[in-house]
């Protein structure tokens, strides 16, 4: 999450002098150092998933679950890159709104439902409601992004 807050200051800088070049590779930049991390957090989460689990629980239930858990979690490790910085990008070019948006969309309008919509199937699906809810958030930022993209940083391609 530092990444996040480092990157801030440098779009925003970028946007406010109209180098949306500058600010568009930087953004790509992040993108994909964030994608490096997280996909290597997807890999440990995955391959980690029998040896992490009794570290909640010596029960053999919750080893069960979490054995099942935490490959499905890392899943939406690499679609969340694109819900966690979208709404970064946001915030540095001074669109509050659509920041915001995303992150309640996030937390709040997709996982929760999602949630609750797979545990009337089964408890095991609930699990999918992680990258169900990265997904449809990442998919919506990026539209959003490239709307942002189309308006303002066609203008002044510096």
């Amino acid at each position: 999450m530092g990444l996040q807050t480092c990157i801030v200051p440098v779009l925003s800088f970028n946007y406010a002098t109209k180098s949306y070049a500058r600010c568009r590779g930087n953004y790509a930049g992040q993108l994909w150092i964030f994608l490096c991390v997280y996909a290597g957090r997807c890999d440990l989460l995955r391959f980690l998933s029998g040896a992490a689990a009794p570290g909640f629980s010596k029960s053999s239930e919750v080893i069960a679950i979490g054995k099942n858990a935490f490959p499905i979690i890392g899943a939406s490790f690499i679609p969340a890159v694109f819900s966690l910085m979208t709404p970064v990008f946001f915030q540095a070019i001074g669109n509050g709104k659509i920041s915001l948006f995303l992150s309640v969309m996030r937390q709040i309008c997709c996982l929760i439902p999602i949630f609750w919509l797979l545990s009337l199937i089964d408890l095991r699906f609930t699990w999918f409601a992680f990258p169900i809810s990265e997904v449809l958030v990442g998919v919506t930022g990026i539209v959003l992004y490239y709307k942002e993209i189309k308006r303002d940083f066609d203008k002044g391609a510096a």
